[in-house]
């Protein structure tokens, strides 16, 4: 027989948790949230006695610590709190707690990545290895490159799974997010191989392109933001690159590379504190891989065969 419930939740303070704290409790058959007081930090909901245990424990696995009479509430519930975000990773990768679909979307990834770097040597040993000095000049650029797009598609297809619930804000900062990490990666990369021109106009295009069909899903405004990012990100990466050529460049992209990938990482806990754990696959482990493989041989090309126009990494 279902009764009702109040808990005290601890690191509940927004309409996003309300989201997320009703969807854990209703996808129980018969259980409900009834109500949510914000200040109080509580929230009523309806279900079996039976039920409830296990409404808790997913609870707590989402974040939230449930306060029992006279409990005080323990750090690392609060808003941003790194231990909310570590124990997002955690389960991300592990695939526990309902994370199954970002865990395979995270194999095919994985996956992806291990078949590009063994294209990229095979076209090595095929096609380049005449190229003088080769390695040394498109080496470790084509590597961070790999890695850079096979990020960026994955936070590109784990924000598409959620655009027909996309609020327009959400939206705007998946468009700009998106746009700006792509342009500026692949425009950086660009830019030392080929110089400020080629780099700036693969760096906008990518961006651009990425920037606006993550963004578009909340209307004209989510696709500009991701245009506009992906402007600016693009030409701005090209830049940096051409302006570090004889100044640690190699070290400042692969921290850069490491940034990128930590913001898009805070992308996809934005868009799960959002929404919620994926429903279901945004992509194909197959469909993922020729993308992301597309994009890496069209990138490929260009490091090696545009025209070069000013000072480029290698002379």
């Amino acid at each position: 027989m279902a009764n009702e419930h109040i808990l005290k939740v601890h690191g509940m303070h927004c309409e996003s948790c309300e989201r997320i704290i009703s969807r854990t409790v209703e996808k129980h058959e018969g259980a409900k949230a009834l109500s949510f007081d914000l200040k109080a930090n509580t929230v009523k909901i309806q279900c079996d006695d039976a039920q409830l245990a296990k409404i808790k424990e997913e609870l707590l696995s989402k974040g939230y610590q449930l306060l029992l009479p006279g409990e005080e509430a323990k750090e690392g519930y609060e808003a941003g709190s790194f231990s909310r975000i570590f124990s997002f990773l955690s389960n991300f990768i592990s695939g526990s707690n309902g994370f199954a679909h970002e865990n395979a979307m995270l194999f095919y990834a994985a996956l992806t990545l291990v078949a590009i770097l063994m294209l990229q040597a095979f076209l090595y040993i095929f096609a380049f290895r005449n190229i003088p000095n080769f390695l040394n000049i498109y080496g470790t650029l084509l590597f961070l490159a790999s890695i850079s797009i096979v990020a960026v598609m994955f936070s590109f297809f784990h924000a598409r799974a959620f655009k027909e619930r996309t609020s327009c804000m959400t939206g705007m900062m998946t468009g700009m997010s998106i746009g700006m990490m792509g342009g500026f990666l692949i425009g950086a990369f660009a830019g030392a191989t080929s110089g400020m021109f080629v780099g700036s106009l693969v760096g906008m295009a990518f961006g651009m392109l990425l920037g606006f069909e993550a963004g578009r899903c909340c209307g004209v405004m989510g696709g500009m933001e991701g245009l506009m990012g992906g402007l600016m990100a693009g030409t701005m990466g090209a830049m940096l690159s051409v302006m570090m050529l004889s100044d640690h460049l190699m070290l400042f992209l692969f921290i850069l590379t490491g940034i990128a990938i930590a913001i898009l990482a805070g992308l996809s806990y934005m868009a799960y504190k959002e929404f919620g754990n994926l429903q279901k696959m945004p992509v194909s482990a197959l469909q993922f891989a020729v993308y992301c493989i597309a994009i890496d041989l069209l990138v490929t090309a260009i490091f090696v065969f545009a025209p070069k126009s000013g000072l480029v990494w290698g002379g």
